[in-house]
């Protein structure tokens, strides 16, 4: 590496560098884990068919975020529409109770699985910092999209859906054109009140 700085790097060895850093830059995402199903209380984990899935689309949410509520109507339709991902919110705040956190949950309505992520561990490996980031992950756990559901901290604000068109272009088989995207809402809290 020392003589490759000396001299100018070839194109190719530029872009084999930023190949290597991008791939085990989150080398330490596991394909499984588990939690609490913070509505019905179960243990929950990713399932084991979630390869017949295009992608897992988690979401980290919060109870008392106005932006992460903001964005609840756009995840309800697009779990709907794109039936060939699986869809997990993650309720990570550790300032929130569970029962205050699980009242809410209860009544927002998502049709999918809401786990309480109790020391916030699937927000630290996935470096997830607000409410609403979402990230898109492949079935093998890779990330091919990640940030903000739309570019707006309320969603019906909103001119970009960051979310949606990675999502639509995963479905049709292209590569997501916008693979990150600007993360607007309340910071996730790692410590209790």
């Amino acid at each position: 590496m020392l003589a490759m700085t000396k001299q100018r790097m070839s194109p190719i060895q530029l872009f084999l560098i930023l190949l290597i850093v991008k791939t085990t830059s989150f080398a330490s995402i596991p394909n499984q884990w588990t939690g609490k199903n913070l509505i019905t209380g179960d243990s929950w984990s990713t399932p084991s068919h979630f390869q017949d899935k295009k992608g897992h689309v988690i979401i980290f949410m919060s109870a008392k975020c106005p932006c992460s509520n903001s964005h609840a109507a756009e995840l309800i339709k697009l779990a709907d529409l794109y039936k060939d991902f699986r869809f997990t919110a993650v309720h990570s705040n550790m300032d929130e109770t569970y029962e205050s956190a699980q009242d809410y949950f209860k009544k927002l309505g998502l049709k999918f699985d809401i786990v309480q992520d109790e020391k916030a561990e699937m927000a630290d490996q996935l470096k997830a910092f607000k409410t609403p980031h979402v990230f898109v992950l492949s079935p093998n756990a890779e990330i091919l999209y990640h940030g903000g559901i739309t570019n707006s901290s309320h969603a019906p604000s909103a001119t970009q859906h960051f979310l949606a068109d990675a999502l639509e272009d995963i479905h049709q088989n292209r590569p997501v054109k916008v693979s990150e995207g600007r993360t607007l809402g309340c910071v996730i809290s790692r410590t209790k009140n």
